[in-house]
């Protein structure tokens, strides 16, 4: 994954942003920043480069989905109200090491 060994810390922040679709895993196939800690309450709001094909963002426990796209501007936003670490995935790259996880504490 990506940018999996650098966590941004946004603790504090009421909105952040991600990409899908920035440089990584051999082409344009990840999340960045891949992995964040934010604060409960926070919005986190993925937002498509328009690079890397179609993408999607999936949580792993189904707590939240976006839809499959590949178009330059689309956003999706989840608010995390509580604690815990929710890993996602898009689904068509997830062997590519398409992967995020945002921590929430």
């Amino acid at each position: 994954m990506a940018g999996a060994d650098t966590l941004t810390d946004l603790t504090g922040e009421s909105a952040v942003r991600v990409r899908v679709g920035a440089e990584g895993n051999g082409g344009y196939l990840a999340f960045a920043p891949a992995v964040l800690r934010v604060s409960p309450g926070t919005t986190v709001t993925w937002e498509w480069t328009g690079r890397g094909g179609a993408h999607n963002v999936v949580a792993e426990d189904g707590s939240f989905q976006s839809q499959l796209t590949g178009s330059e501007g689309t956003t999706f936003s989840h608010a995390f109200e509580s604690e815990g670490t929710y890993k996602y995935v898009c689904t068509p790259h997830r062997s590519m090491g398409m992967k995020g996880v945002v921590v929430v504490e």
